[in-house]
């Protein structure tokens, strides 16, 4: 089939077709890219949603300073903004306790307090769910980190999230 000048039946050179091969995968990649339409086109519509997230445990100088009105949180990885925080509750943190007969019960921690931080989202919703920033998911019970210009949340729960507040 080869021959010893590299010809494939004495005709095409092995060299030639692995060029046209490779100019025809650029093309349909190119044409691929043109038509399909963008993942941020279609993950970033302008529709706002709010979410809550719950932190737990949280010392008393954070919950009374680090955390306003109309900040911003980001997301650690990225650093894109989740939304504008709209409404924070400050709840007295609490804790499941486990009994030595093996009940547990459901404890209040002292000087520790929970906050429940809404914040007002743009993303795209769907019969899936939530999205924000393209592709962060929320979903009551996902586990997120945080952050702002004041604090770090390593681990905010979503609480809830909905259309209206």
């Amino acid at each position: 089939m080869i021959d010893k000048q590299g010809k494939l039946f004495n005709r095409v050179s092995i060299i030639d077709i692995a060029i046209i091969i490779a100019i025809l995968a650029l093309g349909f990649g190119f044409a691929y890219r043109r038509a399909a339409p963008h993942l941020d086109e279609v993950l970033r519509p302008d529709e706002t949603f709010y979410v809550t997230f719950e932190v737990n445990r949280i010392r008393s100088l954070i919950v009374s300073d680090a955390v306003a009105v109309d900040d911003v949180f980001f997301r650690q990885h990225g650093r894109q903004p989740l939304g504008r925080i709209v409404d924070i509750e400050r709840l007295p943190a609490t804790e499941i306790l486990r009994r030595r007969d093996g009940t547990a019960m459901l404890a209040t921690m002292e000087e520790r307090y929970a906050l429940r931080i809404t914040i007002e989202a743009t993303g795209s919703i769907n019969d899936v769910g939530f999205w924000a920033n393209g592709n962060d998911h929320m979903a009551p019970g996902a586990e997120v980190q945080l952050i702002n210009s004041n604090v770090f949340f390593p681990l905010a729960r979503v609480y809830s999230v909905s259309r209206e507040r």
